[in-house]
């Protein structure tokens, strides 16, 4: 099979499998008021292409530059925006802790699930205050409490000690990076000069047991961990699994899974 199926393949499984995102997407985008319609856009983190191109789709005429350490979702996103005629995008490999941009560049930092979330996010918190413009707009989700992202809460349970020590130290790291007001203020102190957070809720449904099990052991943290299970391990964990979301399943089998998040937004 040529390199152009795997990733036409590769980006079909990772869209379908975020599709539950798009809320958020809305979310972070009403939080950028009178974003201009040329305005310059980064997008940090930016996987295959989001929140950035809403924000291009919506007014062409806007650049984005969407940066990501992992040259897959990078090569996607380019191809997404390609395949759309989207012009103003351009994406690249880039560490979010060592933005290779200058000073007040960009009139507006967004991303999802991915600034202040990994590795050093103080410094991740100077770069993206660092590149914006003056009176520049941010405007980003984060996890709050592995418990209010259901459906890796109960992934991560069922795993149990199976988790590799890396991943559950990456685990850890984000509860203590979502203890209350940590993030706030790392871009407070970064140079932000308003900066308001609140709880997103919204629900996300899956047809049966069957559906949830596939989306948890696709692309993810925890995709590399289920492929090392045998037939019985994998059967141990599919059990643990249905039980601890057992009772979001409703009458005709599906299941409504409640979510949380925080947005982050504020100026420079």
């Amino acid at each position: 099979m040529g390199s152009r199926n795997l990733f036409d393949e590769l980006a079909t499984a990772i869209e379908q499998g975020l599709a539950f995102l798009e809320p958020v997407t809305t979310a972070i985008v009403s939080h950028l008021p009178g974003l201009a319609l040329d305005a310059s856009v980064l997008d940090v983190a930016c996987g295959t292409g989001e929140p950035g191109l809403t924000l291009l789709r919506q007014a062409v005429d806007r650049r984005l530059l969407g940066v990501d350490t992992a040259g897959t979702m990078v090569e996607i996103a380019r191809r997404k925006a390609a395949s759309e005629g989207l012009s103003g995008a351009r994406f690249e490999i880039m560490d979010a802790q060592r933005l290779a941009l200058p000073d007040a560049q960009v009139d507006a930092v967004v991303s999802r699930f991915g600034l202040l979330s990994f590795a050093d996010p103080v410094a991740s918190a100077r770069e993206a205050v660092r590149v914006l413009r003056p009176d520049g707009l941010l405007s980003i989700a984060v996890w709050d409490s592995l418990n209010k992202n259901i459906l890796a809460y109960a992934t991560a349970s069922a795993l149990e000690e199976r988790l590799p020590s890396g991943l559950a130290a990456l685990l850890t790291d984000l509860e203590r990076f979502a203890m209350p007001s940590r993030r706030e203020r790392w871009l407070t102190d970064a140079g932000m000069s308003q900066v308001d957070s609140e709880f997103f809720p919204w629900t996300v449904t899956f047809p049966d047991e069957a559906s949830m099990g596939e989306f948890s052991t696709g692309p993810g943290l925890f995709q590399q961990v289920f492929s090392t299970l045998d037939a019985g391990a994998l059967d141990a964990v599919r059990e643990r699994f249905g039980r601890l979301l057992g009772e979001y399943r409703r009458s005709d089998g599906s299941y409504a899974l409640p979510y949380v998040c925080r947005l982050i937004w504020g100026r420079r």
